[in-house]
């Protein structure tokens, strides 16, 4: 680094040629040694902390926890059976997005941490309030089919409210810019929403650039919108109108049933809730007494979906030492390349998983079901509703 030096006037207390005083002790010389020393001090300072400021455009995919769910499950109005018994473990991953230069060279030296691209894991380009948003609103969804389906099994009555739950917002499309996840549609154009297609027809009326009317519920408050419809230029729909937005339909059952997740996003967790909540609402123990982890998600009909960072689970499932993991079956309906992945990604994740457990793919839930009952577990034994009282589910 430039310095600027001021030489003192003669006569002022010293001598050309000379700094400091005339006679004063001799300016001591820092060794070469030591500044050099100093100098690379300096440099891996300087390095380290532009390691945590410079951020890469990658996403890491770590292992997380697995969460025992049998004590996070509460239900209300209906007996529950919370005696001791097996354990149902949720499994989730821990995402970081566009980390810095150390998370970076962290995840290429461990195994256990996959890197992907943030466009691959975001490519909507969602803002981080959005993925959030998105990423609870999932979870929020799996609780919901997982409760229906659950009641369905332990032998409640569970029907279908007015208004469609908006699940996911298309980026790109006008929907995004007027609604909300977990906004609840309640009309178009004046109609009320009741079947799953009636926004579907709303639309149809309306020619691109147009808009449609909408009220929703948000927040508990009904508030009007409006709507113009555009164009799809990707996915199944490329090509066709619409405005951008997956709607679920609602439920009503005589039994609320309460998930405590702790702020875990993503759709994931749907087939372990599901199997939570029935053991909680029927006396057998339907682990059969074994540490089981569960994976996948799950729709109000009891289908069973692939999920993402399979392998991560598996690590997690290794560490709990779980006797079982259950997992997504791929899909035949699969196109051959995304087949061919998910093959793949279960290969790997029932090498991470190790030998000590089995790893055991599933469409549906009877399947899981199936699954528990081959290892010990009970059979499920419906129960009678015992409260009439209607609560949203």
């Amino acid at each position: 680094m430039d310095t600027e030096r001021t030489a003192t006037a003669p006569g002022a207390g010293s001598e050309p040629g000379f700094e400091g005083p005339v006679g004063g002790p001799s300016p001591r010389r820092i060794p070469l040694s030591a500044r050099i020393g100093l100098g690379v001090a300096l440099v891996l300072v300087a390095a380290v902390i532009a390691g945590f400021a410079i951020r890469v455009p990658y996403t890491t995919i770590a292992p997380g926890d697995a969460l025992s769910l049998p004590p996070l499950v509460s239900v209300q109005g209906a007996k529950a059976y919370p005696a001791p018994r097996g354990d149902i473990r949720l499994l989730f991953v821990r995402l970081a997005y566009h980390v810095n230069l150390w998370q970076y060279v962290r995840a290429r030296l461990d195994s256990d941490i996959d890197l992907a691209k943030d466009g691959d894991i975001n490519p909507g380009k969602l803002s981080p309030t959005q993925q959030n948003e998105r990423d609870l609103q999932e979870m929020a969804d799996a609780k919901d089919a997982a409760t229906v389906v659950a009641l369905r099994t332990a032998g409640y009555k569970v029907s279908v409210l007015p208004g469609l739950t908006v699940s996911d917002l298309s980026p790109g499309m006008p929907a995004i810019k007027v609604l909300h996840w977990g906004d609840v549609v309640v009309s178009a154009d004046g109609h009320k929403i009741v079947a799953a297609n009636d926004l579907t027809v709303a639309i149809a009326k309306h020619k691109v650039g147009e808009q449609v009317s909408l009220v929703v519920e948000r927040a508990g408050k009904q508030l009007s919108v409006a709507v113009k419809l555009g164009v799809f230029t990707d996915g199944p729909a490329q090509g066709h109108k619409g405005i951008g937005v997956s709607l679920l339909p609602r439920f009503t059952s005589p039994v609320k049933v309460a998930v405590d997740t702790r702020d875990i996003g993503g759709p994931s967790a749907g087939l372990a809730m599901t199997l939570a909540i029935v053991d909680d609402l029927t006396p057998g123990d339907i682990t059969g007494g074994n540490r089981v982890a569960v994976t996948g998600t799950i729709d109000s009909a009891g289908n069973v979906g692939e999920i993402g960072g399979i392998e991560q689970k598996a690590v997690a499932a290794r560490a709990a030492g779980v006797k079982l993991f259950i997992v997504p079956q791929c899909s035949p309906d699969d196109q051959a390349a995304a087949l061919a992945s998910c093959k793949a990604d279960l290969a790997r994740a029932g090498e991470r998983a190790g030998g000590k457990i089995e790893v055991k793919p599933v469409s549906t839930f009877a399947q899981a079901l199936e699954a528990l009952r081959v290892v010990g577990g009970a059979a499920v034994t419906p129960n009678v509703p015992t409260s009439s009282s209607t609560v949203a589910a």
